[in-house]
Parts: C-alpha cells; sequence; structure tokens
C-alpha cells in the first residue's frame, strides 16, 4: 500500500510538469511573431516531431526548447528547422 501511495504521488507530480510544459506550449505558439507563427506550423505539420529536429540538424530537446519558448535557436537552425517541417514564408509587404 506504501507503494501505490508513492506512485500516485509521482504520477500526480508528472500530471503537473506535464500540464505546465502544454501551457507553455499553447502560450508559446500563440505569439504574435515569427517564432509563433513557426511554431504553429511545426505543430501542424504531419511529420513527426523527431523527423523534423532530425532534418534541421538540431537535438528533440532544442525543438522541445524552442517549441515551449523556454530556449531560442540560431537564425540559420530557424531556417532548416522551417524547410525540415515543409514550411514555406512568404514576404507581404505591407501597402
Amino acid at each position: 500500500m506504501l507503494q501505490i501511495r508513492k506512485d500516485q504521488a509521482a504520477i500526480g507530480q508528472e500530471l503537473d510538469s506535464l500540464a505546465s510544459q502544454n501551457e507553455r506550449l499553447i502560450a508559446a505558439a500563440a505569439e504574435d511573431t515569427l517564432c509563433g507563427h513557426l511554431r504553429r506550423a511545426i505543430h501542424a505539420s504531419r511529420r513527426s516531431l523527431a523527423a523534423i529536429a532530425r532534418d534541421a540538424g538540431i537535438s528533440d530537446d532544442a525543438l522541445s526548447d524552442f517549441l515551449e519558448g523556454t530556449d531560442g535557436l540560431p537564425s540559420e537552425a530557424l531556417d532548416r528547422l522551417a524547410s525540415a517541417a515543409g514550411i514555406v514564408v512568404t514576404m507581404v509587404q505591407p501597402q
């Protein structure tokens, strides 16, 4: 019974951690910035995050940190990331 209580406590902590991570992912993707748009496009991509990270030449952890908004990426990595996710960036000049 003691082990069950310990396991329940550990599961509860993990759920709290996952909920916080999910909140960070949602907030970072909602940003009205170039990175926010890139995050939304990556989330909408049909490719796995592992495949996108591999093809962009970054680690899974670096991609996760970027998607959570807890760490940035150099511009070269952002270019590779957009390409790996199949994202085409177009520029519209304001009128």
